[in-house]
């Protein structure tokens, strides 16, 4: 099944003294660790867990059964995983036991194959985008996410890329006439790896455009020169490719780079510094647990010694409430925090030694002051 493997770069400020960092461990490249890269912690973290499905924070007791149940059929999964899995329901086949959004108007609302948009909704706040972006005529998005749209094609523009809106919002009958016709070419198995069912698509929210360039059709964005530029860019805006490589054991769409949801820039530097889908940040970290204060666990040392050019990582644990935390350092021309991978609910965070001196590893979480880790000494 799908696992989280990617690695990126974070930079922001944040939060909480209960925080005290795994040992660093050096690595001989500036690439992220592995995901199965060995840690030595305290005994607390190597004794077994008494209940590893409750020791996850997105645990839901309501879902208990169902983890059990599915563990046994996946028995190569990590117990963060399978909760993770079972909180998006594929403990169950696509398109049962569907349940109707309660917030539709959420920037982050899931409407999959499992969710759908109440009966006869219509965002209230469509707008027409730019013609000059507009390449098709559905060209209608939800009014924060068409102007951040807008910021980000101009941007676009001046580092030499072009890119144009195809198909944006499309209502419920639109859609249930496109499904129709490519169910009846391909049949239903065929349609639904690449089209949602009435009710069930992202456009519907109005917060979703399909992207092209200005010389390849939609479908062909993954091998264009812009989507290089993309896919590391559009979170700074609010977007994410919502069907990523590798995906489609979560969503159960074929990879769509083309394919770009609005989420708002909190979540959408969080999904790809992850390198997550939006479903699975909303299984962890919408309908997991929100009590208490959030913070983290580890055992770094108080002072580090780092020399310039090298790389080490240490690993946090999310206590309390679960949130995204950020990660940066006092003086980012001494030390550079160059990766963090996300894995079984631990943080992976790397940073790189840039040139001698000292300054602090700082974490937060959102509304909280950042407090310091550890010191790192650069030689």
């Amino acid at each position: 099944m799908y696992s989280f493997k990617q690695f990126l770069l974070v930079a922001m400020a944040l939060s909480f003294p209960m925080l005290s960092t795994a040992p660093f461990f050096k690595q001989s490249s500036d690439s992220a660790p592995p995901a199965d890269m060995p840690y030595h912690e305290t005994a607390r973290y190597d004794q077994p867990e008494a209940d590893p499905y409750a020791a996850c924070l997105h645990y839901l007791e309501s879902n208990r059964a169902d983890y059990l149940a599915y563990q046994q059929k996946h028995p190569e999964l990590e117990a963060w995983d399978v909760v993770t899995q079972v909180n998006i329901g594929l403990n169950r086949p696509f398109y049962t036991d569907i349940q109707t959004v309660a917030d539709p108007d959420s920037l982050l609302v899931l409407c999959n194959k499992y969710w759908k948009l109440p009966d006869g909704y219509a965002p209230a706040d469509l707008r027409s985008l730019s013609p000059s972006l507009a390449a098709g005529s559905a060209n209608q998005m939800r009014r924060e996410a068409a102007d951040a749209f807008e910021a980000l094609c101009a941007d676009a523009g001046a580092a030499g890329y072009t890119i144009r809106a195809q198909s944006a919002y499309r209502s419920y009958s639109t859609q249930k006439s496109l499904y129709a016709r490519y169910a009846a070419r391909d049949g239903a198995a065929g349609a639904d790896i690449y089209s949602a069912r009435a009710g069930h698509s992202d456009h519907q929210t109005g917060l979703v455009v399909d992207v092209k360039n200005a010389t390849q059709p939609y479908n062909r964005f993954g091998q264009t020169a812009e989507y290089q530029w993309a896919k590391d860019n559009i979170h700074k805006y609010g977007f994410i490719i919502h069907y990523p490589e590798g995906s489609q054991p979560i969503t159960g769409y074929k990879t769509e780079e083309w394919h770009w949801r609005y989420v708002g820039k909190e979540a959408a530097a969080a999904i790809y510094n992850f390198g997550i889908t939006l479903d699975e940040y909303c299984a962890i970290f919408l309908t997991g647990n929100t009590a208490g204060t959030p913070s983290l666990t580890s055992d770094t040392p108080e002072q580090i010694s780092v020399k310039a050019g090298d790389t080490y990582t240490f690993l946090l644990k999310p206590q309390g409430a679960l949130q995204v935390p950020t990660f940066t350092t006092g003086n980012g021309e001494v030390l550079a925090t160059c990766g963090l991978h996300y894995s079984g609910g631990n943080y992976y965070v790397s940073v790189r030694g840039v040139a001698p001196g000292s300054t602090n590893v700082y974490a937060s979480f959102p509304g909280q002051a950042p407090v310091r880790c550890c010191s790192v000494t650069v030689s």
